[in-house]
């Protein structure tokens, strides 16, 4: 799927979720790998006969919105590397710890919170590593939620 945020190209769907079903079609959320989500109308098969297709719209579901939200931003964040400032790290690592509590991680597994700020704290790994950990336990929480 293309995303309209990040431009041309084809980005990788780590989640899709059927959110809704009507007369015109199925509307499914899809999380892209670069942070961003889009709902897409997937039209019945009466309904694939008319030419015109619905555009994707930018996510609005709650939750996952704001998590689709801090992963854009740990991108952003990760490109930055060692020159992105501990101030704005720790801004963004407070948003992602009040965003990660209370989902669930996988059985067995300690929980997302958890894991996030035993990843955050960790005093052997450098910001760049805090960061990539970080955005591999958002997509996880993606996962988690669909």
């Amino acid at each position: 799927m293309n995303c309209r945020t990040c431009g041309t190209g084809d980005r990788v769907e780590i989640a899709a979720k059927t959110i809704g079903r009507g007369a015109g079609g199925n509307t499914r959320c899809y999380r892209l790998e670069c942070g961003h989500a889009w709902h897409v109308v997937m039209p019945t098969i009466d309904a694939r006969s008319r030419p015109e297709g619905a555009e994707p719209a930018p996510c609005s579901c709650g939750e996952i919105a704001t998590v689709n939200t801090l992963l854009a931003e740990g991108r952003r964040h990760e490109a930055l590397g060692e020159d992105l400032t501990e101030d704005a790290f720790g801004r963004w690592l407070e948003q992602v710890l009040q965003a990660l509590d209370g989902i669930p991680a996988e059985s067995g597994a300690p929980s997302l919170v958890r894991s996030a700020a035993t990843a955050a704290k960790s005093p052997t790994s450098s910001l760049s590593k805090k960061i990539t950990d970080l955005n591999k336990l958002l997509g996880r929480a993606i996962k988690a939620v669909s």
